[in-house]
C-alpha cells in the first residue's frame, strides 16, 4: 500500500471509529479514485455502505476488489448477498408494520435484520422506535446509541433520544406530583373517616334520645327514581372526563399507549373515541403528531375518510419532516383516489418529488399519476 492510500485508510477508518460514517465515505472514494487496487479503502467503503444498507451500492465495491484485487473479504461478503436481499425485504416489511403501529410483528422481523451488520443503522433505528412506542425506553436507547456510535449526526437517532429524554424527564416531575398528591389525599381520606364516624354517633345518639321514633318511610319508587337518577348522572360524568378536564403530559403519554393497543386489537371506535378526547390537550406535547397521525389513521379505519383527509392535511402542515410523513402523503393520495383525482395526484406528486427513494413511491402511487 503506498504511503498517501495508508493515510487515507487510517483517516477514513479513524472517522468512521468515531461516527463520522459520511465524512469516512468522502475520504474513501477520493482515495479510491487515485488507486483501485487499493483493497483496504474498496473493503472499508463496502463496509460503511452496507451499514448504511445500501446494499447495491456496495457491491460493484465488492465486485471490483475481487476482479482486481481477489480479494477473499469482498468474496465473502458477495457469496452472502441473498441473504442481505432477504434482510432488506424484512426491514421494509418491518417498515410497513411499524407504521402500521403493529409493532410486535415488526419486532419479529428486525430480529432477524439485527443478525446481521447489514443496514445496521436503519434496523437500529428501527427497533429503538419499536421499543419506545411500547415504552421500553432502555432499549429503546440502547439501540439509539448504537445507531449514534456510527453515525453521530442521524437525524432519526436524535430524534428517538430526546423524546426519550423528554418523557424521562416528565416522569420524574410526575412521579414527584403523585406522591405529594397522594400524601394530601391520605390525610383528607383520614379526616373524612374520622368525621363520618362522629356523624354517626351523633345520628345513633339522636335516634336514641328520640325513643326509638321511626321516620316516615319514604316511597319504595320515589327512592329507585333518585338512585337511577344519581346513577345516570355519575355515568355522565364519566363519560366527559377526557373531555372537560384538561390532562397531564403523562395522561397524554398513557392514553397514546392506550389507543395504540386498542388500535392493534382493532377497536378503532375505541381508539378513535380516546384520541379526539386526547388531542385537545395535547397541542404542546411532544406526542402531538403520534396522537394526530393515529387518529388519522383510525377515522380512515372507521370509514370517516372526511375526517382522516383533515387530520392528515394537519399533519402535513405542521410535520413536513416528521416521522410518518412520507405514509401521509400516501395515505391521503388513496384517500383522495375516489373523491378527488386531483388531488389525489397533487399528494402522489408530492410524495414522488420529495422523497423519491420513498418505499410507499409504489405501483398504486405510479397508477394514480399516470391516469
Amino acid at each position: 500500500m503506498k504511503n498517501r492510500d495508508k493515510k487515507a485508510y487510517e483517516k477514513a477508518l479513524h472517522l468512521y471509529n468515531n461516527g463520522y460514517i459520511d465524512k469516512a465515505l468522502e475520504v474513501c472514494e477520493i482515495g479510491i479514485s487515485r488507486d483501485l487496487e487499493d483493497s483496504n479503502l474498496l473493503n472499508l467503503k463496502g463496509l460503511l455502505l452496507y451499514l448504511k444498507g445500501n446494499l447495491e451500492e456496495a457491491i460493484p465495491i465488492w465486485k471490483i476488489n475481487e476482479h482486481h484485487n481477489n480479494n477473499d473479504i469482498a468474496k465473502s461478503y458477495l457469496k452472502d448477498v441473498q441473504k442481505d436481499f432477504y434482510r432488506k425485504d424484512l426491514y421494509e416489511k418491518a417498515e410497513e408494520l411499524i407504521n402500521d403501529l403493529n409493532i410486535d410483528e415488526a419486532l419479529k422481523n428486525l430480529s432477524i435484520c439485527k443478525e446481521s451488520d447489514f443496514n445496521s443503522i436503519n434496523v437500529n433505528n428501527a427497533l429503538a422506535t419499536c421499543y419506545l412506542r411500547k415504552a421500553e425506553y432502555s432499549l429503546s436507547m440502547e439501540y439509539v446509541e448504537k445507531v449514534i456510535s456510527i453515525d453521530k449526526f442521524n437525524y432519526k437517532a436524535k430524534n428517538i433520544k430526546k423524546e426519550i429524554n423528554e418523557i424521562l424527564n416528565i416522569n420524574n416531575k410526575s412521579l414527584l406530583k403523585t406522591l405529594i398528591i397522594a400524601s394530601i389525599a391520605v390525610v383528607f381520606l383520614t379526616s373524612g373517616i374520622l368525621l363520618n364516624n362522629k356523624f354517626k354517633k351523633v345520628q345513633i345518639n339522636k335516634e336514641e334520645l328520640a325513643n326509638n321514633i321511626s321516620k316516615p318511610v319514604e316511597n319504595e319508587s320515589t327512592n329507585n327514581e333518585q338512585n337511577e337518577e344519581n346513577k345516570d348522572n355519575e355515568e355522565n360524568k364519566k363519560s366527559s372526563t377526557l373531555e372537560v378536564n384538561s390532562l397531564t403530559d403523562e395522561e397524554i403519554r398513557e392514553n397514546y399507549i392506550k389507543a395504540t393497543g386498542l388500535f392493534q386489537e382493532e377497536k378503532y371506535e375505541e381508539a378513535k373515541y380516546l384520541l379526539e378526547a386526547t388531542i385537545i390537550h395535547s397541542m404542546n406535547n411532544h406526542l402531538h403528531d403520534d396522537v394526530m397521525f393515529l387518529l388519522a389513521s383510525t377515522s380512515e379505519k372507521v370509514g370517516k375518510n372526511e375526517e382522516a383527509i383533515k387530520y392528515f392535511k394537519d399533519y402535513i402542515s405542521n410535520y413536513e419532516n416528521g416521522n410518518y410523513i412520507e405514509e401521509t402523503y400516501y395515505r391521503i393520495s388513496l384517500l383522495y383516489k375516489s373523491l378527488d383525482k386531483e388531488k389525489s395526484k397533487l399528494y402522489a406528486g408530492e410524495l414522488v418529488s420529495k422523497y423519491p427513494n420513498s418505499l410507499y413511491n409504489n405501483n398504486l402511487i405510479k397508477d394514480i399519476l399516470s391516469d
